[in-house]
C-alpha cells in the first residue's frame, strides 16, 4: 500500500573532527576563509550546565544574526537564552530568541536565509530555482523540521 507521508529523517550530526577543525579555523587568523558563512555559537547546557560551542551557518539581517537548526540543542536556549557568538574574529554576547512554533516566521527566515546563502539551501532541503529564488514548495516542506534562532547584535 502506497503512502504519501514523508518519513522524517533524524538530522545528521557532523563528525566531531569536522566541528573541531571548523572551530579551530574560526578562532584563528584564517577565519576570513569561512567566517562570512560560519560562526561559533556558545550556550549553556540546560541539564549539564556546561558551556557548549557549535559552528553554525548564519546570515546577517541588519543587526540580527539568523540561524536555522533541525537539532534539539536549541532547547538549551529556551532554558537560558544568553549566548556568545564568535563572528568574523570578534566575540559578542547576546540573548537568543527561539522561534519553533510559529512556522510562518520560520518560513520567512528560511526564505531570507537561503536567498542570502544559496549554498546552504541544499542542507535545509530547499531547492533553488534558476531565477535564484527558493522553490516555495520545498521551503514549506523543510520548515516543519526547522527552528529559527535570532540573536540581536549590540
Amino acid at each position: 500500500m502506497a503512502t504519501t507521508d514523508t518519513v522524517r529523517k533524524a538530522p545528521m550530526k557532523p563528525p566531531k573532527f569536522a566541528n573541531d577543525l571548523v572551530t579551530f579555523l574560526l578562532r584563528s587568523p584564517l577565519h576570513r576563509l569561512i567566517s562570512n558563512q560560519l560562526l561559533l555559537l556558545t550556550y549553556t547546557g540546560r541539564k549539564s550546565g556546561k558551556r557548549v560551542t557549535v559552528p553554525l551557518g548564519y546570515v546577517r539581517k541588519e543587526n540580527t544574526i539568523v540561524l536555522l537548526t533541525d537539532h534539539a540543542w536549541y532547547k538549551n536556549l529556551l532554558a537560558n537564552p544568553q549566548v556568545s557568538l564568535h563572528l568574523q574574529g570578534k566575540t559578542y554576547a547576546g540573548s537568543a530568541e527561539v522561534i519553533a512554533d510559529d512556522k510562518a516566521v520560520v518560513e520567512q527566515e528560511m526564505i531570507y536565509f537561503v536567498k542570502r546563502s544559496p549554498g546552504g539551501a541544499r542542507a535545509y532541503g530547499v531547492k533553488m530555482l534558476p531565477s535564484g529564488e527558493p522553490d516555495l514548495a520545498t521551503v514549506k516542506q523543510a520548515v516543519g523540521r526547522f527552528t529559527a534562532i535570532r540573536v540581536p547584535l549590540p
